[in-house]
């Protein structure tokens, strides 16, 4: 089976914002990821379940779940991203497992939860953060039964997945991977066709145009700095990779992302 995605890796134990909309590209990683529906409307797809979101819905995926969304309606979408470290108690079974569904109705005791880590400002907001986590989880786990996953018994794969995405935004070629995993170059080439469904310069260069994407949406960001700290060797291979996978050119994304929050 050919599954279309990128691995992520985060660097951070917790990240946490705001977004009119949603990306579509699906994707996985090691976190925790939850979306509460403030306005808006949008699908949320894990694996193979689809799930239509509205105001005051929560999704979450787990860890190693593969998830994308499709805006139907742009709003405002608190997406919380966080490690099971973050989490005092059974963080095993949680990373092995996956949950029945991945949406939970509203519900008056969890949205003024999700509301507080909404309000949460300060010094410590991310302590703030932290707490109002163990308790939402502790709500989740209680309405979602879990099912125990065994996973690919080759971690070969995973292995491959995580260091082109830590190792990306550097002089990536199969030569350099094949010698950092003591893999064949012939080998890690059919693994990103036969599971990925492209070619290696394909999946990196994916992997740099969704970090691109985020950085672009900070005005303070340089497109030609961007280029640079992605991977792209020159701007122009920047614009032709972007334009390719994104349909627009990095500048006129920007430009719509920024008439898109004018417009909510």
């Amino acid at each position: 089976m050919k599954v279309d995605f990128i691995y992520e890796n985060k660097i951070l134990p917790l990240d946490y914002g705001i977004q009119p909309f949603l990306g579509r590209t699906p994707h996985m990683h090691k976190e925790f990821e939850i979306v509460y529906v403030r306005r808006g409307k949008t699908m949320a797809y894990a694996d193979k379940n689809s799930y239509a979101l509205k105001k005051g819905d929560l999704f979450i995926a787990f860890p190693n779940q593969i998830h994308y969304y499709e805006t139907l309606q742009t709003g405002e979408f608190m997406v919380i991203i966080f490690s099971p470290s973050i989490l005092f108690e059974q963080t095993d079974e949680m990373v092995n497992s996956v949950p029945e569904q991945n949406i939970i109705p509203p519900e008056e005791h969890l949205n003024t939860l999700l509301d507080g880590i909404y309000t949460a400002r300060g010094k410590y907001s991310n302590m703030e953060i932290s707490g109002y986590l163990q308790l939402i989880m502790s709500v989740v786990l209680q309405k979602v039964p879990l099912h125990t996953i065994v996973r690919d018994k080759s971690t070969t794969f995973y292995n491959l997945l995580d260091y082109c995405a830590r190792h990306y935004n550097e002089d990536l070629t199969l030569d350099t991977v094949s010698e950092k995993l003591h893999v064949s170059k012939y080998y890690i080439s059919h693994m990103i066709n036969q599971r990925l469904n492209r070619n290696f310069n394909e999946y990196i260069n994916n992997l740099r145009v969704t970090e691109a994407c985020r950085l672009l949406k900070k005005e303070n960001n340089k497109i030609a700095d961007i280029s640079e700290n992605v991977g792209f060797g020159t701007i122009r291979s920047f614009n032709r990779a972007f334009k390719n996978i994104m349909g627009v050119s990095p500048a006129e994304y920007r430009v719509r992302w920024e008439e898109l929050k004018r417009s909510i």
